[in-house]
């Protein structure tokens, strides 16, 4: 089994456990992010979205306009501190008060792979994160490194697919270097064109 998209390049798949790396702009990553995050709505698939740069409400709105919206799939934690319902549209979503709550955005996560797991949705679960370049704002690099890695250990032995923004006009070499190095594949977004670069990726 993989994980596929067409929205980063037609008939592009992801093996099982892999986590890709969206680096450019905000609005342009943003909207690729989500868009294959629908595609796995679509697919049939759960979706995890942890957001610290955009409202639970923008992203339940911008996913609810993709075809194959499934509301009882998804599941958002939202750590932007923009206080807002436990259930947006049919979505379950969790708050937290700050995008330095590493602990707590982990546990979190969990919560929604564990309930999906009792609707038996989490064989096939993507996760996204908006995005790491907010997290690096409220933390350490290292602090930041550890909880990435940590993540994408838990993504590649449950066999998920995570998705993660970053944004590296926002750092310096060092920061966007010692991120890229936990990731098995980075996708370049520049405008509406990528750059795909790594491994664990297969192109038609």
């Amino acid at each position: 089994m993989s994980y596929t998209t067409s929205t980063l390049d037609s008939g592009l798949s992801f093996d099982d456990g892999a986590s890709l790396l969206l680096s450019g702009d905000a609005q342009p990553v943003r909207e690729q992010l989500l868009d294959a995050a629908a595609e796995g709505l679509e697919a049939g698939e759960a979706v995890i979205l942890i957001t610290a740069d955009t409202s639970a409400q923008t992203v339940v709105e911008t996913l609810r306009g993709r075809k194959g919206f499934a509301p009882e799939r998804l599941g958002v934690v939202d750590v932007t501190n923009e206080k807002g319902p436990e259930e947006i549209d049919g979505v379950r979503v969790s708050q937290l008060s700050s995008p330095g709550d590493l602990t707590g955005m982990s546990l979190e996560f969990a919560k929604h792979l564990e309930r999906f797991e009792k609707l038996g949705y989490a064989q096939r679960v993507r996760v996204g994160l908006l995005s790491i370049s907010t997290l690096l704002m409220y933390g350490q690099l290292q602090t930041v490194f550890r909880f990435l890695h940590v993540f994408t250990s838990r993504i590649r032995s449950a066999e998920l697919f995570g998705l993660f923004a970053l944004h590296p006009a926002m750092h310096d070499d060092k920061e966007t270097n010692t991120i890229r190095a936990i990731f098995d594949a980075e996708a370049l977004v520049e405008g509406d064109s990528v750059d795909l670069r790594g491994s664990g990726f297969l192109s038609p």
